[in-house]
């Protein structure tokens, strides 16, 4: 007798049924074998190549402040170290507790141009940033100053400064013999050139280097100018002609007999000539005991022409002409009029001219004043 699938069916469920029933069968063992699977969600997900995405950029900064370097990075299970290579070494040395994204260090001189990097693992590799500097901004410093110069008038004449630090600018300054104030100078450069003037005669000139963390001034340097007749010194000013500093004062361009004939000259004027007489003071640089090389005090005309014969020579000066005062006389000084008999057509344009012979400690040389009203 056949049997029917739903009568199978109906027996297979009462043995089961009685199975369960005397504790033959658990229900898990009745549904068949089970495996137990436990799903951890971090282990499942995919883990991600370790790579840089954004590395350390170069840091410039004032001396004392923090410089911060940080890195951007992807990757699974990220962890960070720092290296650093220090100034005037070749290899790279672990940062101790620098084990984050991002790293600070107080700038200080001694590990400007030091350079930074991170090496970043992950659970697929690690990677090495590249590096980035640390440039310490710290007060510039001068190591070479200016030098004085001696030029004369109409040359071109170069100061220059040698300065250490980052980010220098320059400026330049001048001060002249007769001024408490500085007047700019038009460069911005380690160098300043200037077209030498005898107004500039006695001046000092001065760099200023700065930069971030600050600025430094350089000692000033002193600039000499000789005289030309075309640009000769004003009145009143100090000059050097051989071993002598002399100074002369302004002009009498219309000296009468008394006044002409202090210094040497033969009275009256004749017609179309003028006594032009000027002060001079005369200091020698010459030893005590040594007899200073002479100097000679002319009128040069526009033209070229000299006029001495009322001119003065140095120290053998007319004993009318010379007056010692005390003020002078502990520094070795006389005070003197100097004259000459020129034609007027000469005045316009004329200068004292000094001229004194190489000395034993200076060389000849000749200075210019401008003959002006007194």
């Amino acid at each position: 007798m056949p049997v029917r699938p739903l009568a199978l069916r109906a027996g297979i469920a009462a043995v089961l049924g009685g199975a369960l029933a005397f504790g033959l069968m658990s229900p898990a063992s009745a549904a068949g074998p089970v495996t137990s699977v436990v799903v951890s969600h971090e282990a499942a997900a995919k883990a991600v190549k370790t790579k840089v995405a954004r590395a350390p950029k170069s840091v410039s900064i004032v001396a004392g402040k923090r410089a911060k370097f940080s890195v951007t990075a992807k990757g699974t299970k990220l962890t960070y170290q720092w290296y650093v290579r220090k100034p005037g070494r070749t290899s790279y040395a672990k940062v101790t507790g620098a084990k984050s994204r991002t790293y600070a260090v107080t700038a200080m001189s001694r590990i400007d141009g030091a350079r930074y990097r991170v090496v970043v693992k992950g659970a697929k590799g690690a990677v090495t940033s590249k590096s980035a500097a640390l440039v310490v901004i710290s007060k510039p410093k001068i190591t070479t100053d200016p030098a004085d110069r001696e030029v004369t008038s109409g040359d071109k004449v170069t100061f220059s400064v040698k300065a250490v630090g980052h980010g220098l600018s320059y400026s330049w300054r001048i001060m002249s013999a007769d001024s408490v104030d500085w007047a700019t100078l038009p460069s911005h450069a380690r160098t300043v050139t200037i077209t030498a003037r005898t107004a500039l005669n006695g001046s000092v000139v001065q760099a200023v280097v700065k930069n971030k963390a600050g600025k430094v001034e350089s000692f000033p340097a002193f600039l000499d100018v000789s005289s030309t007749p075309e640009d000769p010194y004003a009145p009143d000013t100090m000059a050097l002609a051989g071993e002598w500093a002399l100074v002369l004062g302004g002009s009498d361009l219309d000296a009468d007999a008394e006044v002409a004939a202090a210094s040497g000259a033969n009275a009256p004027a004749p017609a179309g000539s003028t006594y032009v007489t000027s002060t001079l003071v005369a200091c020698s640089f010459a030893e005590d005991d040594e007899t200073p090389a002479p100097a000679t005090v002319r009128l040069r005309a526009k033209n070229g022409a000299f006029y001495t014969a009322a001119g003065v020579t140095l120290p053998a000066a007319p004993a009318a002409a010379v007056k010692k005062y005390s003020d002078l006389v502990e520094a070795g000084c006389t005070l003197s009029t100097v004259g000459a008999l020129v034609p007027d057509s000469a005045i316009v344009g004329a200068t004292w001219a000094a001229t004194g012979p190489k000395g034993l400690y200076l060389p000849a040389s000749t200075a210019y004043w401008a003959v002006k009203a007194a």
